[in-house]
């Protein structure tokens, strides 16, 4: 289309160089005299096709470029509609992701409240626990299956003179079960206590003697009793009390 407006105008301009071309020489010979009125119809006539062929390739000129204006319109027509298009489908997905992303915090939030309200029940069964083993005459200590002490009650830090942070974390054995009464050394393998978290079995003597931290023994009489979960061995819980208190 555009190629077809230039050849149109180019045309247009060449008929009317040549128009101009052609009058040009009559007029001059009629300033002269050399030529009469009805020779200039000629003239005249290549004038007004002059006119006309200047008229039409203004024209086409504007024509051509009205179509380019419109075609230019259309293009940002389409662009825009593209861009809104683009817009729209960009805040939908703003959208979609702010709703999944709250939606996940919310989730977040639910299982943070639930593990701190878990955890505030689990602290309040702690220290129920343990104000019931505080509150227990006997002496009571549990064991990890590496035979170390996990907690003690005050009868059992009490009766062995230890306090209850010294004795968390070391062997019983090393610690309380070390010696025989007459002082010889007591074989691990052979300690009740530790073979009721190595068997699964439940442990009693009654003839046996516990030390304490300043090196003198007491008799005592004890039951060692696994802690099981799950069909596995966790440990053991050991119940004692001193004879010699009791006799």
């Amino acid at each position: 289309m555009i190629r077809y407006h230039r050849n149109t105008v180019l045309v247009g301009l060449v008929l009317g160089v040549y128009t101009l071309l052609l009058v040009t020489p009559a007029y001059l010979a009629r300033g002269s005299g050399d030529l009469p009125e009805s020779t200039l119809i000629g003239p005249a006539a290549a004038t007004v096709a002059l006119f006309c062929a200047t008229l039409f390739a203004l024209l086409s000129i504007i024509s051509s470029l009205r179509k380019r204006i419109e075609t230019i319109q259309a293009e940002l027509s389409r662009r825009e509609a593209e861009l809104s298009d683009i817009r729209f489908n960009l805040e939908k997905t703003i959208e979609k992701r702010t709703f999944e992303i709250s939606v996940v915090n919310a989730s977040l939030n639910r299982e943070i409240a639930e593990r701190l309200q878990a955890e505030t029940r689990s602290k309040e069964l702690q220290k129920q626990m343990e104000l019931i083993l505080n509150s227990a005459g006997e002496g009571i200590f549990g064991l990890d299956t590496d035979g170390k002490l996990t907690f003690v009650n005050t009868a059992a830090a009490l009766m062995l003179g230890w306090q209850r942070e010294e004795m968390i974390g070391r062997s019983h054995h090393e610690l309380v079960h070390h010696s025989h009464a007459d002082g010889s050394p007591h074989d691990p393998e052979q300690c009740p206590i530790r073979q009721a978290f190595q068997d699964g079995i439940v442990h009693f003597s009654s003839d046996d003697v516990f030390w304490t931290k300043d090196g003198t023994c007491f008799p005592v009489e004890y039951v060692s009793t696994p802690i099981i979960e799950h069909s596995m061995i966790k440990g053991a819980v050991v119940v004692f009390r001193d004879q010699s208190t009791f006799s």
